[in-house]
């Protein structure tokens, strides 16, 4: 709670956090920056792709309307998947 409140009132300046943030809590930021597009499934002992919607979730951190009027999101992918992001990310802005 203290970290989120220091955040909120922008003492910390950078936030770093896990996946699970982007649901949840309210943490607007001007600049988002997702490293990678996967997770380890300990299940199934291999990497599998975080669905769609929280990849957009994860995005959706930057430009809150009530608190910027523009921002930033970067997605780092492993280049097979670069070509997918990008269009799916251009569909996104532009709708």
């Amino acid at each position: 709670q203290l970290v989120e409140k220091f955040y909120l009132e922008g003492k910390i300046m950078i936030l770093i956090a896990t996946s699970t943030l982007a649901w949840g809590v309210n943490f607007p930021a001007h600049l988002v920056v997702v490293k990678g597009t996967e997770f380890f499934d300990g299940a199934t002992k291999r990497y599998v792709d975080f669905p769609i919607t929280d990849v957009l979730q994860m995005m959706g951190r930057a430009g809150r309307p009530q608190f910027d009027d523009k921002a930033v999101a970067c997605i780092f992918v492993h280049e097979p998947k670069k070509h997918f992001y990008f269009r799916w990310s251009r569909v996104c802005m532009n709708s």
